[in-house]
């Protein structure tokens, strides 16, 4: 049922699942407010809150506490599993991204406290009609979530109402991490091989067949062992996305180079004195040193406390080879980062070796391509992109892609240009002006 609804949001792409969004990440906050509300009238709810806002400065030093907060983030975000990059780039040009990199994170941490008194207000309640200390109630993870919270709402009136909304803001909570998780596996197939997976009927034979695969591969987490895989891809899972996180911020901000990432930036936004100062206030000293040195030492930490699974879980027997299971996943996932590199080194170094070395092969690979930065003419606006318009060929810029550039600009600006004049506005199009300068721009580097 659940691949059915994902199989109909994504089958057309961003068009569908645009739509969908707005019930899909509404909806839960209509529920989660009726389910707070309900809560803290129960008889209890007081005791449950009081545990949930003391905090226990003790656990700081506990490095586990710090890796399974990491985790969280990663997961509550979808950080580094291509879910924000694939939606971003369905953005305008101009959208003030930095805006949104800062309410996007504060309004998670809002959704979770939130949340928080939903689950801990019952929690109190069954403190209170269990005679149990509330640490005591439950334990974190699916348990709570499908065991002990269900067994609170059927003590309460009407419970088959509060039942079925909680189940509903569950699946729609689900639902609104998975639409963006397989769209951004699906966009960067067809952005991969257009030729062979674009067009409107291919789109969507590919996209349905990809959908039967997602649930095929999720038959085995309904079986009778099912609890025992989800546990361990839960517990195997969060070293290798702090090791994605940590190389990602490394290979943008001092490869690629935080000055360029900066004026890329600053490209789309505007090169406004509030955006400069909040960027340098806060994103530089966080981009270069900070996060980076956080995810190294909880990678560190997390070598060198290593628990396994069967102590994790000390209340569950596992088989010995599930260790082994656990670091083949961990395997998988990271796998490719280090795969693709070398195969694209050595494919590159086959077909240039005799006009280039094998090091000078590996610094080319690490900058960018001269097709890099914004895929339309006109906002090609930097010094280092107006040099390369968009060639045709990996190493040399044609005259064709000069004749191919000014007809791009020149198209492109008049369409803006007669937008303009559809809507009634009766002064000439910014986007137009801009236009026009890079046509003579490139007039004058022709």
């Amino acid at each position: 049922m659940a691949w059915a609804v994902i199989c109909a949001a994504l089958v057309k792409g961003v068009k569908t699942l645009g739509k969908v969004t707005y019930f899909i990440a509404l909806f839960p906050y209509f529920l989660l407010t009726l389910m707070v509300i309900r809560g803290c009238t129960l008889e209890g709810a007081s005791k449950g809150i009081d545990y949930y806002m003391t905090p226990d400065v003790t656990k700081l030093s506990d490095v586990s506490v710090w890796t399974a907060a990491a985790s969280q983030i990663f997961f509550s975000l979808s950080c580094c599993m291509g879910s924000l990059t694939a939606m971003s780039s369905y953005n305008k040009f101009n959208t003030n991204i930095v805006k949104d990199s800062i309410a996007i994170p504060l309004i998670n941490c809002f959704t979770s406290i939130f949340a928080g008194f939903a689950i801990f207000s019952v929690l109190g309640y069954m403190s209170v009609t269990t005679g149990l200390d509330v640490a005591n109630v439950t334990t974190s993870g699916a348990g709570l979530m499908f065991i002990t919270y269900p067994e609170s709402l059927a003590t309460m009136e009407l419970p088959q109402m509060w039942s079925v909304m909680f189940f509903a803001m569950t699946a729609c909570l689900g639902l609104g991490t998975q639409f963006p998780g397989m769209e951004s596996i699906l966009a960067a197939l067809q952005d991969e091989f257009p030729h062979q997976l674009r067009g409107k009927t291919r789109s969507v034979v590919f996209r349905v067949s990809m959908c039967i695969l997602g649930f095929l591969l999720g038959l085995p987490f309904t079986t009778q062992g099912g609890s025992y895989l989800l546990d361990l891809c839960d517990w195997f899972v969060m070293f290798p996305l702090l090791c994605i996180g940590f190389f990602e911020i490394v290979s943008i901000v001092w490869i690629y180079g935080y000055k360029n990432l900066q004026e890329d930036i600053m490209l789309m936004v505007g090169d406004r004195k509030k955006t400069r100062t909040l960027y340098h206030a806060y994103f530089s000293w966080n981009w270069l040193i900070v996060t980076p040195g956080v995810l190294l030492g909880i990678i560190i930490f997390e070598a060198v406390n290593y628990t396994s699974i069967f102590d994790a879980y000390g209340d569950v027997v596992y088989p010995d080879w599930s260790e082994a299971l656990g670091w083949v996943l961990v395997e998988v996932i990271m796998v490719w980062f280090p795969l693709f590199y070398l195969c694209r080194l050595f494919r590159e170094f086959w077909r240039a070796r005799k006009h280039e070395s094998l090091w000078a092969i590996f610094v080319r690979m690490n900058k960018p391509t001269l097709a890099w930065g914004p895929a339309l003419t006109m906002h090609r606006r930097l010094t280092r992109y107006r040099r390369n318009p968009r060639p045709s060929g990996p190493t040399h810029i044609h005259q064709g892609s000069f004749s191919r550039t000014i007809q791009e600009t020149v198209a492109t600006a008049v369409s803006e240009n007669e937008s303009s004049q559809r809507e009634g506005r009766h002064r000439e199009s910014t986007q137009y002006r801009q236009g026009s300068k890079i046509i003579s721009r490139i007039n004058v580097e022709t």
